[in-house]
């Protein structure tokens, strides 16, 4: 009996919770990005897919207040007219309703910077993406397989500082234009869809 009494604890009544206790350190050893995906920032400037297009060049920026002359000169003097009127007749309303065109005015002079940066364009091996948009963000994936006509756009206000638009079609995407490129990089890209577009085709 006392041989019975004095006899070792089974080995395995040991370990037993030397086991249980590994599995907790086994479960904190799995790392949480296996787990649990880490979420997606946004770029620094806010702008959809900004991070990683090309800008187009800063050219349009005056190129596009000079092609707005015609169109501020105007509301100006719809604006003046309206005061004038308001002055002549005492008829407030007039005043109010040429607050409308000078709004015009001062949201394009103010915003049009802010709206050239906002377009981008990347050509990738099998794709083209376009973005344009400040509040309504707008991102086009364009396979070159799927543009049918290439083709490039110079007006004089354009070509007096070096700059060109894209313009291609697609079967999905209707017309898709990138302005603010320079000369040698709209050429360079009306080139790359082209060879693109008739090789993916080939292989179809």
């Amino acid at each position: 009996m006392d041989a019975m009494t004095d006899s070792p604890t089974c080995p395995a009544a040991e370990h037993t919770p030397a086991a249980a206790e590994s599995t907790p350190a086994a479960a904190e050893s799995t790392p949480v990005s296996a787990v649990t995906p880490a979420p997606l920032s946004d770029p620094a400037d806010g702008l959809l897919g900004a991070d990683q297009l090309r800008p187009v060049s800063e050219r349009l920026i005056p190129a596009r207040y000079l092609a707005s002359l015609v169109l501020y000169a105007i509301g100006l003097a719809l604006a003046g007219a309206a005061v004038w009127g308001w002055l002549a007749t005492d008829w407030w309303w007039l005043g109010a309703l040429g607050l409308v065109p000078l709004l015009l005015v001062l949201q394009s002079l103010v915003f049009t910077p802010r709206r050239v940066r906002a377009l981008g364009y990347r050509d990738d091996e099998d794709h083209l993406t376009v973005a344009d948009g400040i509040m309504f963000r707008t991102v086009q994936t364009i396979p070159y397989g799927r543009v049918q006509s290439v083709k490039i756009d110079e007006g004089p206000i354009e070509r007096k500082y070096g700059l060109a638009t894209l313009e291609l079609t697609t079967a999905a995407n209707g017309t898709v234009t990138v302005s603010g490129l320079p000369r040698e990089e709209a050429e360079r890209l009306r080139a790359l869809l082209s060879e693109r577009g008739v090789e993916l085709m080939a292989a179809l």
